[in-house]
């Protein structure tokens, strides 16, 4: 990704309200990546890191699937151009209506992971394909999301015997090694667990193909080193395909890059709205985004890196801030005990990586605006799919430049 061309066009914007910068160019270079590291596998992006319109018909365009979890997610998936072939849904719980759709629409396989699940989508959508979640080790990422899906291997060998009896078609194993995941050896771990499961199944007169390694892919590198990159991810990941899951015909490596794929494209700016004092020594700024409308994950512990966009910013004295979103909730707090050169109101601020859970999580409480969405280096193929269909209000506000 070329920061230097994104860095100028951030720093010559001048919005009035939160804006966040998405780099279709980066987008493309990231999706090549992952093709590079990861040789012959699908790429279903995970709908729910960003889901804006243009970005799913990008990654569509360039010949990603993408993964889904709601009713609504599924019609975007279809609007951007994905056949339901590409289209793979890892949410192991799911509601009856989405699971007759996905079955009318052809979505290529579901996740399980409880025997209420097996059966309903047994009911709903009967044949269907579906793969089993193991519950794995989610210790080094930033946000672990073990606990609330999956299963262990014994659990998961009874669900695809049960998947087989009511006449769905189990077809392989999912895991998800938490989020902003920096510990590569979870991937290593988890495949391993998994190509037991293959082999166990096959004692049982299973023929299972189809390897799902979820997403966790870090955004970061570029400006920390000890965030793994998708290529040491990748060494790792085939390895220890080769090592521990079994060759079977028709293999089907595939993987669910969220915030790995779009992240590092967006970068958001906010505006410095006031400033206070407070308890003698603590310095307080107030920007027009915070925890409620674009910074949650700031809020769930994810640390944001901020800048400040002024050209004199290397001269002015540093000091310790609070930074605190605009609404008058006490728990709209970006961070603490950030240092920055000193800032004035007025000035704007820039967060990294913010292409990815931003505007997904946002909501314009206490009247603040969620941030604009400001669209650079667009693919104009990706750009006339969405055109060509109807999308809600908050899709619209996009501008194109090019950068």
């Amino acid at each position: 990704m070329d920061t230097v061309r994104l860095d100028t066009v951030v720093r010559n914007s001048h919005p009035t309200q939160p804006a966040l910068f998405i780099d279709f160019a980066g987008i493309r270079d990231t999706f090549r990546r992952f093709e590079i590291a990861f040789p012959g596998a699908h790429i279903d992006y995970a709908m729910k890191a960003n889901a804006n319109p243009t970005v799913c018909a990008q990654i569509v365009a360039l010949g990603g699937g993408l993964e889904i979890a709601s009713l609504p997610e599924l019609n975007r998936a279809l609007d951007a151009g994905a056949t339901g072939e590409r289209i793979i849904c890892s949410h192991p719980i799911k509601q009856p209506a989405f699971l007759r759709r996905m079955q009318e629409v052809g979505v290529y396989a579901a996740t399980v992971d409880s025997i209420d699940e097996v059966e309903k989508v047994a009911e709903h959508a009967p044949g269907m394909r579906v793969y089993v979640r193991l519950a794995v080790d989610n210790t080094g990422s930033v946000l672990p999301l073990a606990g609330k899906f999956g299963v262990d291997a014994a659990t998961a060998l009874d669900l695809i015997d049960r998947a087989r009896e009511l006449g769905l078609q189990p077809i392989g194993v999912s895991f998800h090694v938490g989020s902003q995941c920096l510990n590569v050896s979870n991937w290593v771990n988890a495949i391993k667990a998994g190509g037991e499961v293959f082999r166990a199944a096959a004692d049982r007169g299973h023929q299972l193909y189809f390897l799902d390694i979820g997403g966790g892919f870090p955004a970061g590198h570029y400006h920390d080193e000890s965030i793994p990159t998708i290529e040491a991810i990748g060494v790792a990941v085939m390895a220890a395909v080769d090592a521990y899951v079994p060759s079977v015909p028709g293999f089907i490596l595939a993987l669910e890059p969220g915030r790995g794929l779009v992240g590092e494209s967006g970068r958001l700016v906010a505006n410095v709205m006031g400033k206070a004092l407070r308890g003698g020594n603590q310095h307080w700024l107030y920007l027009d985004v915070g925890v409620f409308n674009g910074l949650m994950e700031t809020f769930e512990g994810f640390p944001p890196v901020v800048t400040l966009l002024a050209d004199d910013a290397e001269a002015r004295p540093q000091r310790v801030y609070t930074l605190a979103g605009p609404s008058c909730d006490s728990c709209d707090v970006i961070a603490r005990d950030m240092t920055l050169p000193e800032i004035r109101v007025g000035d704007r601020l820039e967060f990294y990586d913010t292409g990815a859970y931003t505007n997904e999580y946002a909501a314009a409480f206490n009247g603040f605006p969620i941030p604009e969405i400001i669209m650079l280096n667009l693919d104009v193929n990706a750009f006339h799919t969405v055109a060509a269909t109807h999308h809600d209000a908050s899709d619209t506000r996009a501008v194109a430049l090019s950068a």
